[in-house]
């Protein structure tokens, strides 16, 4: 669910505004960063529980701590917090993931089936570009960007799901 975590993160600036974009899609996807990093640095890597749900509640904890401090806003530091949990939550659609270090493995593993998941990828897309449309202090010719970020989104998915990347 790559472009499923941006679109959940650009739906909920609706109703986040006061947070900068970039943090927003930081919060979303913060557990695959450290699996990025991890791999990238291995002495920064924090194992396999980066997607259980002890790592991800953990997780959720640091950024919310972080979203509060940095923006005095409890209830947007929390909403930040929320879309750390989303990301483990719809990965459950999209994988198969213990749900602690060595526990059961749970999941649809909708990757298997690229076009389902690409289904479910491109509903989030489309949900989340219509809430984010709808924001009450979103410029008219900004409307017109979306339009093209959704097809950007839903183009690099479809490559993802049919085409020309390997995994």
């Amino acid at each position: 669910m790559y472009m499923g975590h941006y679109a959940i993160a650009v739906g909920a600036r609706r109703w986040m505004r006061p947070l900068p974009m970039a943090w927003l899609l930081f919060a979303s996807i913060e557990p695959d960063l450290y699996d990025v990093v991890g791999h990238v640095v291995p002495a920064l890597s924090i194992g396999p529980d980066t997607h259980t749900i002890p790592g991800v509640l953990g997780a959720a904890v640091i950024v919310t701590a972080l979203g509060a401090i940095l923006f005095r806003r409890l209830m947007l530091a929390i909403g930040t917090g929320l879309l750390v949990l989303s990301h483990v939550g719809v990965d459950y659609l999209t994988s198969r993931l213990p749900l602690w270090r060595h526990g059961p493995v749970l999941g649809l593993h909708l990757y298997a089936t690229p076009w389902a998941d690409f289904l479910l990828e491109a509903v989030t897309i489309v949900a989340g570009i219509a809430l984010y449309a709808n924001c009450p202090d979103l410029r008219r010719p900004a409307r017109g960007g979306l339009i093209a970020m959704g097809l950007l989104m839903l183009g690099m998915q479809a490559i993802w799901n049919f085409g020309f990347v390997s995994r």
